[in-house]
């Protein structure tokens, strides 16, 4: 049976660590924002062991303190942890290629994460079978590949994580799309969609298009769920990437049968200065799936330093101000290392 809010509320969870949850996809950091997130210590490069197989992974470290304003009365709350793995090994051989990658949150036991083949059909098309991560969302799932440290989404979000299924993708100089049969678009937990048919398949799909330093983003879900409610996503960004700064915009209207729908948005603007960066992000948004009319408005500023190819470092401050959600405002203060290779 499909949770409607569980795997999205985890997501949250551990990249806020205290607010209400593939590289998430290599194709989503494309043109120039690839080498910028390179230059800021996001993202993460393969290691050959030879022409066949490779391996890839990282480690993040996040010191965070919080604080949450209900009724008047402010809690506070301080971590320190290393709060994620991950290690990927990746075969290829003449048409096929396959990835299993092994990965951890700080308060779960390490799962396998990514575990799927992909044959090359030739001239941009390629078929997947397995369990792997879905198309929707901006931001990334992989920590190395923030960048900020929190979700932009503060309520129950929208975006899904993994499942299992199969998949046609297709890509040429300019457009690329995809089209995901699956065992369901969200499941009981981050890492895997339900594993039952009986009760509805999910359905994804996306396009995108790039000219220039300009990429669009077009992408809906459809989770059907005999025994709840179906859920219908419809996510879209952009991004405009000129010289050393990026720009980009999100809205994401997700709708739950019989629950209630909501939707959020952000803006997002980045500009690289040699080892250093700095990301400045607006976002907001209503979620009837939460409580009545919940909404929230999130202000968040987030430098990023390159110590070496290998090491770097986020930090992160953000506002929430939060309405008809049993919360007042809450605030967010958090440093992150990360290592990859």
């Amino acid at each position: 049976m499909r949770f409607v809010n569980f795997a999205r509320r985890i997501r949250s969870k551990y990249l806020t660590k205290t607010e209400i949850t593939m590289n998430k996809h290599t194709h989503k950091l494309a043109g120039g924002i690839a080498a910028l997130l390179a230059m800021t210590a996001v993202g993460f490069a393969d290691v050959k062991i030879n022409d066949t197989i490779s391996v890839s992974g990282y480690v993040t470290g996040t010191a965070a303190r919080s604080a949450i304003d209900t009724a008047g009365v402010r809690t506070n709350s301080s971590t320190m942890d290393v709060d994620s793995f991950k290690l990927s090994g990746m075969v290829s051989l003449d048409k096929v290629s396959g990835t299993v990658s092994l990965h951890s949150f700080a308060s779960y036991d390490p799962v396998v994460l990514d575990a799927y083949a992909t044959y090359n059909a030739g001239n941009g098309s390629s078929v997947t079978v397995g369990k792997f991560l879905s198309y929707l969302g901006f931001e990334a799932f992989d920590y190395p590949n923030m960048l900020q440290i929190s979700y932009a989404n503060s309520l129950a979000a929208f975006i899904p994580a993994y499942h299992s299924g199969v998949r046609y993708d297709y890509s040429s100089d300019g457009f690329s799309g995809g089209v995901a049969v699956l065992d369901s678009v969200y499941g009981p937990t981050y890492y895997e969609g339900d594993h039952d048919l009986t009760n509805g398949a999910g359905f994804e799909a996306y396009i995108k298009f790039t000219s220039g330093g300009w990429t669009t983003f077009l992408a809906a879900a459809l989770d059907k769920d005999n025994l709840t409610s179906d859920q219908t996503t419809y996510d879209i960004w952009t991004q405009y990437v000129i010289n050393k700064t990026t720009l980009a915009a999100e809205y994401c209207y997700s709708d739950v049968d019989g629950v209630g729908d909501g939707y959020f948005w952000l803006l997002l603007a980045m500009q690289s200065f040699d080892k250093w960066s700095l990301t400045g992000r607006l976002s907001g948004g209503v979620d009837d799936t939460f409580a009545p009319n919940a909404k929230f408005t999130k202000y968040t500023i987030s430098p990023a330093f390159t110590l070496t190819d290998n090491l770097g470092f986020l930090f992160e401050y953000s506002w929430i101000d939060y309405k008809n959600t049993g919360f007042d405002n809450g605030s967010y203060l958090a440093a992150q290392f990360v290592f990859k290779f």
